[in-house]
């Protein structure tokens, strides 16, 4: 008997608005008891929660953009998601049909347990159906809901997530004793002249978390110094959802029913020294130094893995981690950019000359990519300790998992026969590589070539570079 094993992920969603749907475990239950109906292994590890969530706005959903995350890696490890509704995926239907679509891009099916849909264009039409009625079943439910809310707020009760400093008990806003104390430290080292970037490094530095279990950026701690909740206001805008415009018409500031944490001229210092500071300095658009310059969007830091912006003026020019002006990331990587790009272009002639560098091999759409033996092995691997877990979970009879154990055993033979030509391979890739690219290293070094035309030629065969602060030295990635 011919087995294949499918591998599925789960996506479970209860929220906190509907009192007739199922509860995590019980939608498990449900989707295991289909998988194993249809011939798919959940493992535990593909199994994605969002409890306590609205499915409204699929970005608010961690546990969903982890799920996405991993369906869109190359290869995909799962080749279907379940869900106990389609009403657990989304309810916009925008976003369920963008998000269907990337993972379906990579041969990924979702399906709904309790909703089967029959094949062909008449199923997607029903799918279609339910989706909008699950959306027009949210739209109404946000407006009740927002109704009631605007109503609390206006009788000065909570309806968020409790700000920092303090919990929600029984839908009140009472003082939490730990984090009370770093709230007035906030505004006190704010109006002694300390900036809003070294406090939140101060709190990571120190290992505090916000409210939702994150790092401290500059602008966690402006929405701090500017909410009025600390004086014993609620703060609530019942049009729109973004919380960052604090000049919005639409905000609504009324008397709250809980004890204050900051007294009024406090608060109205802090108002006025933020103001000050505005007016002062304009927001960050790489001012002085808003000109082209080689290394654009190419380098990354070694810590967090974003990219380096430029910085300083038109004289000293330099490129820092632009998570670290931000206060998210703990590790300045500020290097002048006349040194960096001298690394760059040395670290391209040390490469080429010496034939050990990275080479990412990239392909046009209308060809066959190359294969990722290695990462099709390590799926066949896991894919071995699978099919023991579901023969000892019985899923599987013995004859059934030596079957499958066999497969995939063959499998892995043959993707490391591959490998090993692949190999035999690589070193007339990368000369020929070198012998297209080695006249490039003139042009860069060339003073009187521009800075555009530099980018240009560094991204037809430069992927990225990592800058590594410690050492000074960098990491290029070639591609083909």
């Amino acid at each position: 008997m011919n087995i294949e094993l499918k591998t599925a992920a789960a996506y479970i969603r209860v929220s906190t608005d509907d009192q007739t749907e199922l509860s995590p475990d019980s939608q498990i239950k449900l989707i295991r008891q289909f998988a194993k109906q249809h011939g798919y292994i959940v493992p535990k590890e593909f199994i994605f929660r969002d409890d306590g969530l609205s499915g409204k706005f699929a970005d608010k959903r961690p546990g969903f953009i982890q799920m996405i995350a991993n369906a869109k890696q190359d290869p995909p490890p799962f080749s279907a998601v379940l869900l106990w509704k389609f009403s657990r995926f989304a309810r916009n239907q925008e976003e369920s049909i963008f998000y269907k679509s990337i993972i379906r891009k990579k041969g990924i099916e979702v399906l709904s347990v309790s909703e089967p849909i029959i094949e062909g264009p008449f199923g997607s039409l029903i799918e279609r159906i339910i989706e909008w009625t699950d959306e027009y079943y949210c739209i109404r439910l946000s407006g009740e809901v927002k109704r009631g809310m605007t109503e609390k707020v206006e009788r000065g009760g909570a309806v968020s997530i409790p700000s920092f400093g303090y919990d929600i008990i029984d839908k009140k806003y009472v003082i939490n004793e730990d984090q009370a104390p770093l709230v007035k430290k906030i505004f006190s080292d704010f109006l002694n002249g300390k900036g809003i970037i070294p406090i939140a490094k101060e709190f990571n530095a120190m290992g505090i978390k916000t409210n939702r279990g994150g790092r401290w950026e500059n602008r966690t701690i402006e929405y701090i110094l500017r909410n009025p909740v600390y004086i014993g206001k609620i703060r609530w805008n019942p049009k729109r959802r973004t919380r960052r415009n604090y000049d919005d018409p639409d905000i609504m500031i009324v008397d709250g029913i809980h004890e204050p944490l900051i007294d009024t001229a406090t608060f109205e210092q802090t108002q006025a020294l933020l103001a000050d500071i505005k007016k002062k300095y304009r927001p960050y658009t790489h001012n002085e130094v808003k000109r082209e310059y080689m290394l654009h969007g190419l380098v990354k830091c070694s810590s967090c893995g974003a990219s380096l912006g430029i910085i300083g003026n038109r004289s000293n020019p330099a490129l820092q981690c632009v998570k670290y002006t931000h206060g998210k990331c703990g590790t300045s990587h500020y290097v002048n950019l006349k040194k960096i790009n001298s690394i760059v272009i040395d670290g391209i002639a040390i490469a080429f000359e010496s034939m050990n560098y990275d080479l990412i091999v990239k392909h046009d759409e209308s060809t066959a990519p190359e294969i990722d033996t290695e990462s099709l092995i390590a799926k066949d691997q896991l894919k071995l300790r699978r099919v023991k877990e579901a023969y000892e979970d019985g899923v599987y009879t013995l004859a059934e998992y030596k079957e499958s154990k066999e497969q995939i055993e063959e499998h892995i033979k043959a993707l490391s026969r591959v490998r090993e030509q692949r190999q035999n391979d690589i070193e007339d890739i990368k000369a020929n590589f070198v012998e297209k690219n080695k006249n490039a290293i003139a042009t860069l070094r060339d003073p009187s070539v521009d800075e555009s035309i530099k980018g240009e030629l560094l991204r037809s065969f430069v992927d990225h570079i990592v800058f590594f602060n410690n050492t000074g030295e960098v990491r290029i990635y070639f591609f083909e």
